[in-house]
């Protein structure tokens, strides 16, 4: 705040991850109190810009998918459950069905522990995928057909607030429908009222849930499909933005973050092909990347680490194995793995709150090549190669090796292959 405090218009760029977890609100209040210090409100050209953890974040909590919200941004009677608190109300049987939209919480979501108990304790678990990964073949009850980018029609809203029209480009494949027209049969067949009494029902089309939206925010009203057009509106910059309930930045003492235990402060990092499109398609599997923990050199040297040495990150009585990746950019005393990767996934670490984890050195695994039991042996991943000898010939595979003598070994992931030097997860998102 000290160093902007002289600048004319300030946009403060901040991520959606900072207000969850136990600690979040904390996050937020600290947030504001910048914004207060900087005079954002006095400011036409300045604000605060969220960037959501997945798209259409802003659109869903100013139409009322929030747990303290309804539509409109307006405060809620009572307060639901978040993310987090859905996982730990199924957990403890407090809720009994859950309802999955294009997500896997066992490698989407932080705390997996809880969300394994929750799974396991659910009566009844509704899903819409485009994939039926390992996690929902085993705990969902009923898998409906997701619906791709492209087969998708209606609206977003970007992060700056502009409403704009999604239209289908491709026609569903199969048996596929509209996600929102199942949800509105589901609904009624279980005798839901979908819609606030605004005439909603299972007949409804994707237009008549449009229409019912801009009914329900305040500042949307009198938006129109035609009005949103190819371009796109910005509903501040509508009369009826005015219909916005007025807030006061707090004035809240901001207290110090708690010390954090010995260790390293464990960062997840997003993987851009570490998706169930890309596991899925032959073309695009070998660039699912393997985990990988990205280490200052400072703390490398420490911990006797070497780059592409196999190790283990544990968190209580969960480790994830990896192989080291040193990069200039990180800044001692954190590590960061990437998400999305099952069992294998920064998740398995994760519970929603700061937390440090242990790094050492992996011990080695045993690994079995050829056909037999008598073939099998250790590996160090590039510290050791494997060879078995059957009728004279000999054959070697090195784990993990950058340059497999092999014509037959395994590529090497192309993340690992990446510069040794650099910004965190920076081969992800070339």
């Amino acid at each position: 705040a000290a160093i902007l405090a002289g600048a004319d218009d300030v946009v403060v760029l901040w991520g959606e991850r900072a207000a969850q977890g136990d600690r979040g609100s904390h996050a937020i209040d600290a947030l504001l109190a910048l914004a207060g210090a900087l005079g954002v409100a006095d400011k036409p050209e300045s604000g605060l810009i969220e960037i959501p953890t997945a798209a259409n974040g802003r659109g869903l909590r100013e139409v009322g998918v929030a747990p303290d919200m309804t539509a409109g941004l307006a405060d809620a009677p009572e307060r639901g459950h978040g993310t987090a608190g859905i996982g730990r109300a199924l957990a403890d049987g407090e809720l009994t069905t859950l309802l999955l939209a294009d997500c896997d919480p066992l490698t989407e979501l932080s705390d997996r522990p809880t969300w394994e108990r929750a799974l396991e304790r659910a009566d009844a678990v509704v899903a819409f995928a485009q994939f039926v990964t390992p996690g929902l073949a085993e705990h969902a009850t009923v898998v409906f057909p997701g619906e791709s980018g492209a087969e998708q029609e209606g609206t977003l809203t970007h992060p700056d607030g502009r409403l704009q029209r999604i239209r289908q480009a491709v026609p569903h494949a199969g048996e596929v429908r509209p996600t929102a027209l199942v949800l509105a049969e589901l609904c009624a067949r279980a005798g839901v009222a979908l819609g606030a009494g605004n005439g909603a029902g299972p007949g409804v089309s994707l237009p008549d849930l449009s229409a019912a939206v801009f009914a329900a925010v305040p500042f949307y009203a009198g938006l129109t499909l035609d009005e949103i057009g190819g371009r796109g509106v910005r509903w501040q910059d509508r009369d009826a933005a005015a219909a916005l309930p007025g807030a006061e930045l707090p004035d809240v003492p901001i207290g110090e973050p708690p010390a954090l235990a010995d260790g390293l402060r464990l960062g997840a990092v997003p993987a851009l092909f570490a998706a169930p499109a890309a596991v899925h398609s032959p073309s695009l599997a070998f660039l699912v990347p393997r985990q990988r923990a990205e280490l200052s050199p400072a703390d490398a040297e420490r911990l006797g680490i070497a780059p592409g040495a196999p190790v283990e990150v544990s968190a209580g009585e969960r480790t994830v194995r990896a192989t080291a990746a040193i990069r200039d950019a990180i800044r001692p005393g954190s590590v960061f793995l990437l998400q999305g990767l099952g069992s294998d996934g920064a998740e398995a670490l994760t519970n929603g709150v700061p937390r440090t984890v242990e790094v050492r050195e992996a011990p080695p695994q045993l690994v079995q090549v050829g056909g037999g039991p008598d073939e099998a042996a250790a590996t160090a991943g590039d510290k050791a190669a494997t060879e078995a000898v059957e009728g004279g010939a000999t054959s070697s595979a090195a784990a993990g090796s950058d340059a497999p003598s092999d014509p037959d070994a395994v590529t090497p992931d192309p993340g690992e292959a990446a510069a040794e030097r650099g910004h965190p997860s920076e081969a992800d998102e070339s």
